[in-house]
């Protein structure tokens, strides 16, 4: 399928033109923002050729090409070319639902991502350039090198002047005007004021004080100035006479912003950011082999749910504050992580299309693109997900905890590894090792021990005797309600069934029966979740909403404990699923297979079929 085709069978899966509002990209995603979600084809979508999946993140409906992305997104734009015109003027009305932190993820990721380019392309010539220097193959004080590092020096000492044009088009607002917001920011005799260090206090209209501060490579001090900029000049643009508003709403906007700016705004967006940055130094200075493991192992996860976007500012802001960043480190070891963990599935599987897929997801993975990775092969086997978690997790730990670090913002790739040679070299090298070496092995080993695939007829070390037995096991439904699409619910944890067999269902009351016979194994304290298993050993965790954690138990009731023996039928939960709804929260009620992978296949009802608890829900046949 040629990228043409790709984009008009994108185009008309999303629901059309008319269901398309936005459109922007990012290294690995087209992220629409479109009117109807519902209107969307997930699975003709994920189907196509080139396609690693389908998201519903942050308001946004993403499809995950991978690499080829850019391509894509141009042929579109030549399709529907109103997209060119970043536009987010127009929200679906769940994005209003979204929660703050969700939508400071959301407008970060969006106003940071168009501003990487010169950013990455500026932290590699430095690596390059710390080479040449280091090893002597040039001199640092010729002209070639004075040019050069000024290159790869702009970008980060201006870079508010990148982020005010990305964030006037997030927040619509004048692009010009923006970025004289940060040429005020940057201007040489507050720069000069704030580095020479005494400097007679500055008082605007005799009375409100003036912080100087340097705001070169400031990351928070500029989106915050543009946001309240946004709101001042839309105000003035609204309520201005016609006549009147070109010449007036410009010079309104910079007396009533600027003095603002420099005397609030952009001294709390300052303090923000190093405050951040030294309290993550502080955690990392207390144990950085445990804030190393932490970051490296469970970024597979931050991707998945989008929280990745978050570490992005608070790298920039290391390196905005210390000259350097220990999170970027972390991100590069859980990078390779799961780009040899694509390795090891490439040598151990048989199927042929799929050894095409973990070798090119391994080949984009090490050269810093992970989603083809993460979404065609680690979700599709646990021991390859298991792997790259916990060896980025060695890693991460073994490198953060001997100082390894990355001098500038870079795309963690094998191509970035010179930005990572510096004084804390060895520490770099030794955690690098530790990732690609333990995430082989732990890949290799639960392959063939805890997570045997449900499938397992592509693997080359399978037994070599079969079990033939074919005696199905029943898992009977727990609830009354309706089944539906597993990949429609909105948690990916559950959506991609990374957990195991997964079924959703909207629960038509709040009485929740045992689905098998079996020990309570687990009961969660807020009794939103109980896990089960079964006296034939299949393992059955309920999980009643999504985020209800957040109740506190408020609405739940249970009628068992853990280490009880239940039967097939008999009450075990019990919740309010009106004050639920009420309360804002999705009752859709979850049932996972936890150990799956032990049997050969597991089965469920289509989409849209009505259930009666106590009616067969899950067919299992053991291997």
């Amino acid at each position: 399928m040629t990228n043409n085709d790709l984009a008009k069978a994108i185009v008309s899966y999303v629901g059309g033109e008319n269901n398309i509002q936005s459109l922007t990209h990012c290294v690995t995603r087209l992220r629409f923002h479109l009117k109807n979600d519902d209107k969307a084809k997930d699975n003709q979508i994920e189907n196509l050729d080139g396609i690693m999946g389908v998201q519903k993140r942050n308001g946004q409906y993403q499809v995950i090409v991978g690499t080829n992305v850019s391509q894509v997104y141009k042929k579109i734009i030549e399709i529907l070319p109103r997209l060119a015109e970043f536009d987010n003027t127009k929200k679906n009305e769940k994005d209003k639902k979204d929660s703050i932190i969700s939508r400071i993820i959301n407008a970060l990721s969006e106003i940071l991502v168009p501003s990487l380019a010169p950013i990455i392309g500026g932290g590699m010539l430095k690596g390059f350039l710390y080479i040449a220097t280091t090893l002597k193959l040039a001199d640092p004080k010729n002209g070639t090198m004075f040019v050069l590092n000024i290159a790869s020096d702009a970008m980060f000492y201006f870079f508010p002047f990148l982020l005010s044009i990305s964030a006037a088009r997030y927040f619509k607002t004048n692009e010009y005007m923006a970025a004289t917001l940060a040429g005020v920011l940057l201007y040489p005799t507050l720069v000069s004021a704030a580095t020479a260090g005494k400097v007679a206090q500055i008082k605007f209209l005799g009375f409100l004080p003036i912080p100087m501060v340097d705001y070169s490579q400031s990351v928070i001090p500029i989106i915050l100035s543009v946001w309240f900029l946004s709101y001042i000049y839309r105000f003035l643009e609204d309520h201005l006479p016609n006549m009147i508003t070109v010449i007036f709403t410009p010079l309104i906007s910079l007396v009533v912003v600027v003095p603002i700016m420099l005397f609030g705004i952009a001294p709390l967006g300052y303090y923000l950011g190093e405050y951040m940055a030294k309290g993550l130094q502080i955690l990392i200075n207390f144990s950085p082999l445990l804030a190393g493991a932490i970051i490296g192992g469970l970024r597979p996860l931050f991707v998945l749910t989008g929280m990745h976007h978050a570490i992005r500012p608070l790298t920039i802001q290391q390196i905005a504050t210390y000259g350097y960043s220990t999170l970027g480190a972390m991100n590069f070891m859980s990078t390779m992580a799961q780009a040899t963990a694509a390795l090891a599935v490439y040598f151990i599987v048989k199927n042929s299309k799929m050894k095409q897929i973990s070798l090119s997801a391994t080949i984009s993975g090490f050269l810093g693109i992970t989603e083809p990775a993460l979404y065609g092969v680690l979700i599709k086997y646990k021991a390859a997900f298991m792997g790259a978690t916990l060896g980025g997790a060695l890693g991460g730990g073994i490198g953060a905890a001997l100082g390894a670090k990355a001098m500038a913002m870079v795309m963690p790739s094998v191509l970035s590894i010179p930005v990572f040679l510096n004084s804390t070299t060895t520490g770099f090298l030794i955690g690098l090792a530790t990732t690609l070496i333990s995430t082989l092995v732990i890949t290799f080993l639960l392959f063939k021990t805890i997570f045997k695939p449900e499938d397992n007829s592509d693997i080359r070390f399978k037994n070599s005797t079969k079990n033939n037995n074919k005696n199905k096991l029943n898992i009977f439904s727990p609830v009354d309600g309706d089944v539906y699409l597993t990949e429609d619910v909105s948690d990916d944890t559950f959506s991609k069934q990374l957990m195991g067999k997964t079924v959703a269902i909207m629960p038509s009351n709040g009485n929740v029966v045992s689905p098998v016979s079996g020990k309570v194994k687990m009961l969660f304290p807020t009794k939103h979740s109980i896990g089960l298993i079964s006296d034939d050993g299949v393992e059955v965790m309920i999980h009643v909403g999504l985020d209800t954690v957040n109740l506190n138990g408020k609405y739940f009731k249970s009628f068992v404990n853990e280490g009880d023996h239940v039967e097939i039928g008999q009450k075990i939960l019990q919740f309010d699923l009106n004050e639920i709804k009420n309360a804002g929260y999705d009752p859709t009620t979850i049932i996972i297979i936890s150990n799956s992978s032990d049997y050969a296949s597991l089965s469920s009802p289509s989409d849209n079929q009505s259930i009666k608890n106590g009616q067969s829900l899950i067919e299992i046949i053991p291997n």
